[in-house]
């Protein structure tokens, strides 16, 4: 009888995750889309518009877009939970992919007071879920900076006929041997910081997009000294 309660209630609360993710989600879809036209007018006007405008514009996007990803991240753990996790697989251009979602993230990075280098092998192309791959870097660069103490964060893409392999390293608290155990699991963080936001979920939804996709997650790190986490994924195509 309590088994069947218990899962009557995971149930009810994966039901609401997903119905709140939605609700969240929705309103914010055509702002978001009104911010980006305002922005590329913006831009194209730029030697007629104050630089305070349309800085002021391009951090709305950022958090209008990082609102966005957090009901994102309320969706995917309902879709997870329930088995309802579907990837498409399409042609893409992982070199320009890593490229472009690195460099949107500039801006936060900036404001965490890291300096973000990016190098990239070019030419990799392969047979992805565009979203899933994007989502994996956002996770795990936001993760750098999030715990890197305003020091440089590297980001490195490479590949070879097999495989694509993601690295971030950062300068920063760094992770110990015990929190290097539990990290990938939901609604867990590192002991000790003081950073603020976020579910606690991120690397856990990083690990299972990762798995979906046939890839492997690793974090080497220790205590003061930065970590480096690592994915890597099966190189296919169409």
């Amino acid at each position: 009888m309590a088994l069947i309660e218990a899962e009557a209630q995971l149930r009810a609360r994966d039901e609401f995750l997903a119905i709140a993710a939605h609700e969240l989600r929705n309103p914010m879809t055509p702002i978001a889309a009104w911010i980006e036209l305002l922005l590329t007018q913006a831009r194209r006007r730029s030697s007629h518009i104050p630089p305070e405008i349309l800085s002021g514009l391009e951090r709305l996007e950022y958090l209008v877009n990082a609102y966005l990803r957090r009901a994102t991240t309320l969706l995917d753990i309902s879709r997870i939970r329930t088995g309802n996790l579907q990837l498409t697989k399409t042609e893409i251009d992982l070199s320009s992919l890593v490229r472009e979602t690195v460099l949107a993230m500039i801006p936060a990075a900036e404001a965490a007071g890291c300096a973000l280098h990016l190098t990239v092998q070019d030419g990799v192309s392969g047979s992805f879920d565009r979203t899933a791959v994007e989502q994996v870097i956002e996770n795990i660069v936001s993760n750098a900076i999030r715990y890197g103490a305003g020091q440089p964060i590297n980001v490195a893409f490479t590949a070879d006929g097999n495989n694509v392999w993601l690295a971030v390293s950062d300068r920063g608290i760094g992770i110990s041997e015990a929190d290097q155990a539990r990290i990938f699991e939901q609604f867990q963080r590192v002991t000790g910081n003081n950073t603020a936001g976020g579910f606690g979920v991120g690397l856990w939804i990083t690990k299972q997009l990762v798995l979906a996709m046939g890839g492997s997650i690793s974090v080497a790190s220790k205590s003061g000294a930065g970590s480096t986490f690592t994915v890597t994924l099966p190189l296919t195509t169409d």
